[in-house]
């Protein structure tokens, strides 16, 4: 080793995609999508049940499914926008 730095070693860059503080999204819409994924899981698994009296439909899984994706996108808008644009 000659004793030399290398610059781009010493910490992450703006271009690094890493997201920084200010970026992070708001706690609502990350609560929102483990919400929504909870109730996806949970009618996943009751399409499946033993117990008829819990058994779903497969519309109730697509739509809980719909409302996971939809809280997803939500989630990466809100992601995406200037810190200004809440």
């Amino acid at each position: 080793m000659t004793g030399r730095t290398n610059a781009r070693r010493q910490g992450p860059s703006p271009s690094s995609g890493a997201p920084s503080q200010h970026d992070s999204p708001p706690p609502d819409a990350v609560a929102e999508v483990v919400t929504r994924f909870e109730a996806y899981a949970r009618a996943r698994a009751a399409r499946d049940s033993l117990l008829p009296a819990t058994r779903t439909g497969p519309w109730h899984e697509q739509h809980a499914f719909d409302d996971l994706q939809a809280a997803v996108a939500r989630l990466r808008d809100s992601a995406r926008r200037p810190a200004g644009d809440a």
